[in-house]
């Protein structure tokens, strides 16, 4: 009966072995997972401060050339303005 009682156990250690194996594979598996992750959020972080900066210079650019067209259009208006006042 003791015997018995002794490859019960030892199954049941052996079992919890093999699980324990397993789990700390599958461990392996997430923290690898995590820093694949962890690596991709980084160069994301990156790519996307480096579209920011693109984006606020085109916005710069964009506020130039609004500015420049307003300039122009003043000159146009005035030139044309003072052909007509002067051509009479």
């Amino acid at each position: 009966m003791y015997d018995i009682e002794m490859i019960e156990a030892n199954k049941l250690i052996d079992d919890t072995r093999r699980d324990a194996a397993a789990t700390n594979i599958k461990k392996q598996q997430a923290e690898q997972e995590l820093n694949h992750q962890k690596a991709r959020y980084k160069e994301i972080t990156g790519l996307r401060e480096i579209d920011r900066r693109e984006i606020d210079a085109l916005h710069l650019q964009i506020a130039e050339n609004e500015a420049v067209r307003k300039y122009f259009n003043f000159i146009f208006f005035n030139f044309k303005y003072f052909i007509i006042l002067y051509s009479k």
